[in-house]
């Protein structure tokens, strides 16, 4: 099998594929490209080869169905829903309307293209749902709608039945088997899992089925990356079900991308013999999917400790040729081609080539790697890394030496693998000792293009200034002074004053009465503060006048009024009704009394008795103050 299309392959089909606007169309054929490309299969070739299309116009057609029909109490159930679209496109319901008793848990899910009558490839998706049943009795999983399109498409309903024994003469397919590594696992390790496929007798299982027909066995997961290429199968002897079966084997390459437990769900396409409907003796050929159980592979983190310098990803194990130069005697300022083969177990076709650490002596750049596909770096078992380096000078006796490490999952330690320096011979260039060549310019601007500074003259230095310049406090920088510093964060302080006032104004007007009560603590302070003074000073009626204009502040956010337009009743009204005809409302109306009679120009009566009501006046206005 051909794992590596030419471009020349690639470019033909390109060709042959006709200009179109349909758009299932255009994904179709990408997807099929990509598929044939990176697993190595030979699907587009057929195509091409018999000028094969793709079929977007038959309608979507759903087909459910229970294998087997009739199955036994904790037995293997599959509930299988197959759908004639894209699995791009095909959006199923989750969870699943099961019915009482019967529990689903998504499994494996994959495409094929199936030919039809008319030359023309039409897409197959399948989802395959595990089945739990922990109870004798019917179960109908009944009709539903998925979304393939954009369009709801029905699903038919499915029939399964439970018996305590296992039926005779109907049994399901066997499931794919999984065998985990017994070693301890590491990110970024190639692993290399048996996927294995029991050939028991009476099941009709023929083995995977391949040659275009279906996608490579592959493992899933949520954070694993799975290798698309064919590493052969064989024939073993496994244990199924209580005996030894012959299996199809076949390697699965994943590579875990993070530390803990992973859910890994095996799955494959097999053909199976299927009895023909119309002539029962007669048997047809069908690929089916079938699924593993979910098994967990427990990953490790890389050690922190022990890291080599050098250490660019790569974990198994690894050897590095000696390094391949282009020359061994050249002049300075040439350039210098080195070569770096490194074989290994492991990683490989997905190895980051290790950078050149910098030196005085060389100007490098950064390593190139080869242009093929990782998959056939990974089954060639070596990849190739080309590093270009310019001596800078003439006493160099040695390239650099490259640092280079690994991570051994079997010893659990880093291994150092560092590219020892070459010797090579670098002679004077043809200015003596120079640092590098200038670029060669090219012939054709030459000859094309008349530059416009081809006559300018050569720029010399001008005479020193007769005229000292301004003098500078400091030789440091700007941007290294400390006020330098402080300067840049004045816009970021003024934002931020601009922002908090913002904020501010645009919560005093959801709540206006924030500066409603603000402004009545700041009159109520005012007032008593008068009223005290008053007091103190034995004037009843600035006493009065203080305490009448204390309650009025007070109580002026609750009416949302002007404190001066409020009178006795006003004030009266936001007391308690018991306190309204206690002893608060007597003072309140004594109070209101004598500041009317004052500012009506009324004589004030019982002068000692209004200063007495200072400690009650003071403690009532004390509790309004508490509600503002």
């Amino acid at each position: 099998m051909d794992l590596n299309p030419s471009a020349s392959a690639y470019t033909h089909v390109k060709r042959a594929i006709p200009p179109f606007t349909h758009w299932p169309l255009c994904l179709a054929l990408l997807l099929a490209a990509n598929q044939c490309f990176a697993q190595g299969q030979g699907l587009f070739d057929n195509m091409v080869s018999s000028a094969a299309s793709f079929d977007m116009d038959s309608p979507v057609e759903a087909h459910a169905e229970f294998d087997p029909t009739n199955a036994q109490v904790g037995g293997h159930i599959i509930y299988r829903l197959e759908v004639t679209a894209l699995d791009e496109s095909l959006s199923v319901p989750d969870p699943l309307p099961a019915p009482a008793g019967l529990v689903l848990h998504t499994g494996g899910r994959g495409q094929i293209y199936q030919p039809t009558g008319s030359m023309k490839l039409r897409p197959l998706t399948t989802v395959i749902f595990r089945a739990v049943v922990t109870n004798t009795g019917t179960f109908t999983m009944p009709a539903f709608e998925i979304m393939a399109y954009g369009k709801p498409v029905k699903v038919p309903a499915a029939t399964l039945t439970v018996e305590a024994t296992a039926p005779a003469g109907e049994s399901a397919l066997p499931p794919l088997l999984v065998e985990l590594p017994d070693e301890d696992c590491y990110v970024g390790e190639l692993l290399r899992i048996p996927l294995m496929l029991p050939l028991s007798p009476g099941s009709g299982v023929n083995g995977f089925a391949f040659q275009g027909q279906a996608p490579l066995p592959h493992i899933t997961g949520d954070f694993i990356f799975s290798e698309q290429f064919h590493t052969g199968m064989r024939i073993e002897m496994v244990q199924y079900e209580g005996s030894a079966v012959q299996a199809m084997v076949e390697n699965v390459l994943i590579t875990p991308l993070r530390e803990g437990p992973q859910e890994l769900v095996g799955q494959a396409h097999v053909s199976v013999s299927v009895p023909n409907p119309l002539q029962p003796n007669l048997t047809h050929n069908e690929v089916v999917l079938v699924d593993s159980e979910p098994v967990t592979l427990s990953v490790k983190a890389l050690p922190k400790t022990g890291v080599l310098p050098g250490f660019t990803g790569a974990v198994g194990h690894f050897i590095v040729e000696p390094p391949r130069l282009s020359a061994r005697e050249l002049r300075a300022g040439d350039p210098l081609t080195l070569k770096l083969v490194v074989h290994g177990d492991g990683n490989v076709g997905r190895l980051v080539p290790p950078a050149v650490p910098p030196s005085r002596d060389w100007q490098t750049f950064p390593p190139v790697g080869e242009t093929l596909p990782s998959s056939s770096i990974q089954q060639r078992g070596f990849a190739i890394f080309t590093y270009t380096l310019i001596p800078l000078n003439d006493k160099i006796t040695a390239t650099p030496a490259i640092p280079f490490s690994y991570f051994d999952p079997h010893k659990k330690e880093y291994v150092d693998l560092t590219v020892p320096a070459a010797p090579v011979t670098v002679t004077p260039g043809p200015d003596g000792l120079v640092a590098q060549a200038p670029p060669p310019e090219p012939a054709a601007a030459k000859e094309d293009f008349d530059s416009p500074y081809e006559h300018e003259k050569e720029p010399v230095l001008s005479d020193l200034a007769t005229a000292r310049g301004p003098i500078a406090a400091s030789l440091a920088p700007l941007q290294q002074r400390g006020w330098f510093l402080a300067l840049q964060l004045l816009p970021a302080t003024a934002l931020g004053g601009l922002w908090a006032w913002e904020r501010r104004r645009r919560f005093i007007e959801l709540h206006p009465e924030v500066v409603l009560k603000r402004r009545a603590r700041r009159g109520l302070r005012r007032q008593l503060r008068l009223a005290r003074r008053a007091a103190d000073a034995g004037d009843p009626a600035g006493f009065v006048t203080g305490a009448a204009n204390a309650l009025r502040e007070a109580c002026a956010p609750h009416s949302a009024a002007n404190p001066g337009a409020l009178v006795c009743a006003d004030v009266l009204q936001e007391l308690p009704a018991p306190e309204r005809q206690g002893r608060a409302g007597e003072i309140i109306r004594r109070l209101f009394a004598a500041a009317d009679a004052l500012r009506f120009g009324g004589p004030v009566k019982e002068d000692a008795d209004l200063l007495a009501l200072q400690p009650d006046v003071e403690r009532m206005l004390e509790q309004m103050r508490a509600r503002l």
